[in-house]
């Protein structure tokens, strides 16, 4: 059964995309093994992501000095030639910790397409090692660290709001940088009000005094390049209102809005092949003869034809 309600970027991204998806990353995973499973599929590109992300979280987590030249070249030599080549590996013989969307459905991967995610990987973590935030992270010192990839939470209203920051920390001037790796090349959908969302948290809890203490810091280790905001009383008002409105157009297709409850039928499907195609649920969607790799849930919907009216604003990785 689900818990409580609760907000997050990422919940936003999916209710925005479709509805079913929706219902069956939020609801349906809950209570059946098979949902549970296709929702964690990863693709190349949120796996190569997924990598940088943990090599970046654990390396911060264990060293409070930069790595000679050579340390860092075995790092990122290891990340790849063992932790990806496992993970293919695994993916490959159907395991249960890691799989791959492409193999799950017999997508073909063109071995360029796999060059692409090992260099993402590759070049994302020497730009990482490289990077002046990192050194200024690391000269300030771990004391100074306000959050390293920590699930937090804080309320707008009566929603409970999940957020993760990749990295926070207080400057030699009190300023607090809230600092988030992209391994993509531009502006997401959601960087805005992630970001926000981030400030807001930040001032809720007593970091700051006020939003304009706060500088944002969209880090794109692939590119390199650093987009550094400062941060206003406006974009915080934004942020909150915004997920007012993302949470009561959420719980408006609930079943029981108080008790959380919700039923597939009220999730409509959305008539964008290309979305569609490289959903996790396809199989659940549209199942065909051959395609499925576990038993499908015996309530599996007809396809809809009702397009997709939701919000269209912002991304989280």
């Amino acid at each position: 059964m689900p818990g409580p309600f609760s907000w997050s970027a990422s919940r936003h991204d999916t209710f925005a995309t479709c509805r079913r998806r929706y219902y069956y990353s939020y609801y349906a995973s809950l209570d059946d093994d098979e949902v549970r499973r296709l929702k964690k599929l990863s693709a190349l590109p949120l796996w190569a992501g997924s990598v940088v992300h943990e090599t970046i979280e654990s390396f911060l987590r264990t060293n409070d000095a930069l790595p000679s030249p050579d340390d860092r070249e075995a790092l990122v030599r290891s990340v790849v030639h063992s932790g990806m080549v496992g993970d293919w590996r695994e993916s490959e013989a159907g395991s249960l910790r890691f799989r791959l969307f492409e193999h799950e459905y017999d997508v073909p991967v063109e071995p360029e397409d796999k060059r692409l995610a090992v260099n993402t990987v590759m070049r994302s973590l020497k730009h990482f090692f490289r990077s002046a935030t990192l050194r200024r992270a690391l000269e300030l010192g771990r004391e100074r660290w306000l959050a390293l990839e920590d699930l937090v939470s804080f309320h707008v209203g009566e929603i409970e709001v999940f957020l993760r920051m990749d990295l926070a920390y207080r400057d030699r001037d009190g300023r607090v940088v809230i600092v988030d790796w992209k391994t993509g090349r531009g502006e997401g959908r959601f960087n805005e009000i992630q970001v926000a969302g981030y400030a807001l948290y930040a001032t809720e809890t007593g970091w700051v005094g006020g939003p304009e203490e706060i500088s944002t810091e969209l880090n794109y280790l692939a590119v390199p390049k650093a987009v550094r905001r400062s941060v206003t009383k406006k974009m915080v008002a934004h942020a909150r209102s915004f997920i007012e409105r993302s949470a009561r157009d959420m719980r408006a297709l609930l079943l029981d809005p108080a008790a959380n409850v919700a039923r597939l039928e009220d999730f409509p499907m959305v008539d964008r092949p290309q979305v569609c195609r490289r959903c996790n649920f396809r199989r659940l969607c549209f199942p065909r003869a051959g395609e499925a790799k576990g038993p499908p849930l015996a309530h599996a919907p007809a396809p809809s034809r009702r397009a997709d009216t939701g919000a269209r604003a912002g991304a989280h990785r």
